[in-house]
């Protein structure tokens, strides 16, 4: 059971054949579908060739595996997605065409950010799949549509690129980024990319997707009384009190899996450009963006706003509403923008943490227009 590999000397590697036969299977899986296969079939997979999950995935780091924490002390949900990284894909022997066209793919995205114009002001660079036909040309690499697609949802995920879209029906896509893709403008092969990905990531996080996937007991954390009990008298520093939530599922689902691979910057900006597309979408499209949409949908002069999202009523209404177009246009201003068009900045997990809850508490907020919308009757 003795799987190939196409990673060159210095990229990260399994530590023994099952972790091999793990990339291997999941790989196998995601060319056959071009999706990124759940656990529960990555699992049955092994498990037919007499290996055991939790043996195979600690020979594998985060920076092979990405969708599982660290930890894997239990065992995954049966539809959680897993996915590879560029370098687990190269222990994949038959990878090789895929990131052949990968290693195209990033420098033409550096050359659309050099050269990019935007159509309204503040859109980010893209790439789509017409780019990279046009970069392959007739006398290079011989690129069906199937393989791009492919190439794409690899891509989509690693963090030279910043999210984008995707018609599986046409085999059509963009990947979006920034000008943190400028480093990568001169990449010519797996090597160059990886230690260009690694200085952009920083020492502290490179180290930590290099640490194997292990099981370890969580830490038992002894949360304070609630409602005002005294403390014990001995305590002269009680813990402070923390709470938990449960995000919005559109904000989960776009900040999930980069937050969980240490992207909180990225999963910031993610969160509050869904709060921005659901607004948009709401008042039927707008040629405004960031804090002018907000200013056209929830203004309270000269008439009635387009969206409504307060719970108050009688004297308190019109408040509360200014109070709401006033939050949606700060977090446009002060935590979408600064992540969209600055220098990409780190976000320490804590503060994300507590901006992922706030673009969460926003999106709850635009549930009560889509609710009054639908038991009306118009949708949204």
């Amino acid at each position: 059971m003795i799987v190939g590999t196409i990673a060159p000397e210095g990229m990260p590697r399994p530590t023994g054949e099952a972790g091999h036969f793990l990339l291997d299977t999941i790989w196998s899986l995601f060319t056959e579908r071009l999706v990124w296969p759940v656990f529960d079939d990555i699992d049955r997979a092994l498990y037919a060739e007499g290996l055991e999950w939790e043996s195979a995935v600690q020979q594998l780091c985060p920076a092979l595996l990405r969708g599982l924490d660290p930890n894997v002390l239990h065992t995954p949900q049966a539809d959680q997605q897993l996915s590879l990284t560029v370098a687990g894909a190269a222990n994949c022997a038959w990878a090789g065409p895929v990131l052949k066209l990968f290693l195209l793919m990033v420098p033409t995205a550096a050359t659309i950010e050099k050269n990019w114009r935007p159509p309204t002001p503040g859109d980010m660079p893209r790439l789509t799949n017409r780019d990279l036909e046009e970069a392959v040309g007739p006398d290079r690499i011989v690129s069906t549509s199937l393989t791009s697609f492919a190439v794409m949802q690899l891509g989509i995920q690693e963090p030279c690129f910043q999210g984008g879209g995707h018609d599986p029906a046409a085999l059509s896509w963009s990947l979006n980024f920034n000008r943190s893709i400028r480093p990568y403008a001169d990449v010519a092969s797996l090597l160059d990319y990886w230690r260009i990905r690694a200085q952009a990531l920083g020492a502290e996080r490179t180290e930590a997707d290099l640490r194997l996937f292990s099981k370890r007991e969580p830490e038992v954390v002894l949360q304070p009384p609630l409602f005002g009990a005294p403390a014990p008298a001995e305590a002269e520093s009680p813990e402070p009190m923390s709470v938990t939530c449960n995000l919005h599922p559109l904000i989960a689902e776009v900040a999930e899996e980069r937050y969980h691979r240490g992207a909180y910057n990225d999963a910031v900006r993610s969160a509050f450009q869904a709060v921005e597309h659901r607004v948009d979408t709401l008042v039927g499209g707008s040629n405004a963006v960031g804090n002018a949409l907000m200013g056209v949908a929830f203004n309270v002069k000269p008439g009635p706003p387009m969206l409504t999202v307060t719970r108050s009523t009688g004297g308190s209404l019109e408040s509360e509403q200014t109070g709401m177009q006033f939050l949606f246009k700060g977090a446009m201003q002060a935590l979408r923008n600064p992540r969209s068009h600055g220098p990409d900045e780190k976000d320490d997990r804590d503060e994300a943490e507590e901006m992922l809850v706030f673009a969460s508490f926003l999106m709850r907020r635009l549930d009560i227009e889509d609710d009054k919308r639908k038991a009306a009757g118009t949708g949204s």
